[in-house]
C-alpha cells in the first residue's frame, strides 16, 4: 500500500536542506536561520505594490472618520499582530477606541496556549459580531498559512458586513485570500525548523504589519518628512523634541517662543505646527480632523 498523500500549506513543509539542523554546528544553524531571514524581507519585498494598495484603500476608509483598524489572528500571528497595533498609539497617537483584537482562545491566549481556540469559526463569528463593524472599518487577518478556521472566518464576517479585509500571509493558495479585498503575500515557504512559523514567516508578518502600519500612519496625517508628529511628550526630553521640529517647519520661532506656543497646544505639535503657519486654534483642530496628509494641511496653513 503506498503512503497517503497530504496536502500540505508551503509553510508546513519540510525542507531536506535542513535534514541535519540538530547535529549541525551552532554556526551552522544560525547561518542557515539568518538566511531564511534574509529570504523573507526579500518575499515581503516582491509584494510592495499590493501593500501599497492596500495602505490607499485602508487610508480612504478610515480618514476622517470613527473607523478602527482590527487585528485579528491565532497563536503566533496574532501577538505579531498586537505588537503592530499597540505600537501605534504611543508611535502615532493613534487613538485606543480606533482600535480592536479578535483574538483566538481570548487575550489569555497572547501568553499561554489554548487548546483548540484556532479552530473555533464559532467564536471568530462571535468577535466580529461583538465590534459592531461599519464600513469605516479596516480589519487585518493574519495567518502563516492562510487556512486558520478562526482568522478566515473573520475575514469572512468583516467582508459581509462591509468591512475592507486584508490578509497577511505565505500561502499563496490561502482560503484568506478569497476572504480578504487584499491579499498580502509573502510566500517563505518551508521553516528551517519545520513548521514553526514563528521564523521567516513570522518575520514576514512582521516587516509586512511594519511597513502597512506605517505607511498608512503617515497617509492620516501623523508623520511630518520623517518625524513623528504625536508622540506624547510626557518627559522633557520629548518636550525639547518637539521644540526642535516645530523651529525646524516654522521659520522666525526661537526655543522659547516655540516651547510658549506648544505648552499653548497642550503639547499637541501638530497644532501648534498649525498655529505657526498662522491657523487658529478651532481651525486646526477642523482640519486635524480630515486626517489628510500632514503636508497638505501646513499647506492649507499658509494660504
Amino acid at each position: 500500500m503506498g503512503k497517503e498523500t497530504v496536502n500540505l500549506p508551503p509553510t508546513e513543509g519540510v525542507n531536506p536542506e535542513f535534514d541535519g539542523f540538530d547535529t549541525a554546528s551552532v554556526e551552522t544553524q544560525l547561518t542557515w536561520l539568518l538566511n531564511s531571514q534574509k529570504r523573507a524581507v526579500a518575499a515581503v519585498e516582491q509584494t510592495l505594490p499590493d501593500i501599497a494598495e492596500a495602505v490607499r484603500q485602508a487610508a480612504q476608509r478610515l480618514r476622517g472618520s470613527s473607523g478602527r483598524l482590527i487585528y485579528c489572528g491565532a497563536g503566533c500571528s496574532i501577538r505579531i499582530g498586537v505588537q503592530d497595533g499597540v505600537e501605534l498609539v504611543p508611535t502615532f497617537g493613534w487613538p485606543l477606541n480606533r482600535l480592536a483584537y479578535a483574538i483566538a482562545g481570548g487575550p489569555d491566549a497572547l501568553s499561554v496556549s489554548v487548546e483548540g481556540a484556532e479552530d473555533d469559526r464559532g467564536a471568530a463569528a462571535q468577535c466580529i459580531d461583538a465590534l459592531v463593524l461599519t464600513a469605516h472599518d479596516v480589519v487585518i487577518g493574519i495567518a502563516a498559512s492562510g487556512n486558520t478556521p478562526f482568522t478566515h472566518e473573520c475575514l469572512c464576517q468583516a467582508r459581509e458586513k462591509g468591512a475592507l479585509t486584508v490578509a497577511v500571509t505565505s500561502n499563496p493558495d490561502a482560503a484568506m485570500r478569497s476572504a480578504a479585498d487584499y491579499a498580502l503575500i509573502a510566500e517563505t515557504g518551508s521553516e528551517v525548523l519545520a513548521g514553526s512559523t514563528r521564523l521567516a514567516a513570522g518575520t514576514a508578518q512582521k516587516a509586512t504589519l511594519n511597513l502597512f502600519s506605517t505607511a498608512l500612519m503617515t497617509a492620516l496625517g501623523r508623520v511630518l518628512g520623517n518625524e513623528m508628529l504625536c508622540v506624547q511628550a510626557t518627559n522633557e526630553k520629548l518636550k525639547d523634541r518637539q521644540v526642535r521640529i516645530l523651529m525646524r517647519h516654522a521659520d522666525g520661532w526661537s526655543g522659547s517662543a516655540a516651547r510658549e506656543l506648544l505648552a499653548e497646544a497642550q503639547w499637541d505639535l501638530r497644532i501648534a505646527l498649525l498655529r505657526a503657519h498662522g491657523m487658529s486654534t478651532d481651525a486646526a483642530r477642523a482640519a486635524l480632523a480630515t486626517e489628510q496628509p500632514f503636508q497638505a494641511l501646513l499647506a492649507s496653513a499658509r494660504d
